[in-house]
């Protein structure tokens, strides 16, 4: 035998089991989605920053283009030598 007052009960309580889930559920994916926000922000600010050429990659580059015999242009320095050379081929 079924009581209706209990079955009424159950529902509007399944019902708002079921909302509460649901909401769990939706923060917990726009908390995802802040971080993965926050995250890419700072990859992005990273590899934005400028790069300091250490003294010895100045020296490793200075005796690579005098072994291979390089000018590099008036006004232009060591930067200039690693865009040309991505794969820096004075650490070989």
């Amino acid at each position: 035998m079924i009581n209706p007052l209990t079955t009424q009960v159950e529902s509007k309580l399944g019902a708002v089991y079921i909302l509460l889930l649901t909401m769990f559920f939706v923060g917990l994916i726009f908390i995802a989605l802040q971080n993965f926000n926050s995250d890419s922000i700072i990859l992005d600010s990273q590899s934005a920053q400028v790069k300091t050429i250490s003294n010895t990659e100045r020296y490793l580059i200075d005796g690579w283009l005098k072994d291979n015999q390089i000018e590099i242009p008036e006004g232009k320095g060591y930067r200039y030598v690693i865009q040309e050379y991505p794969s820096k081929p004075w650490f070989r």
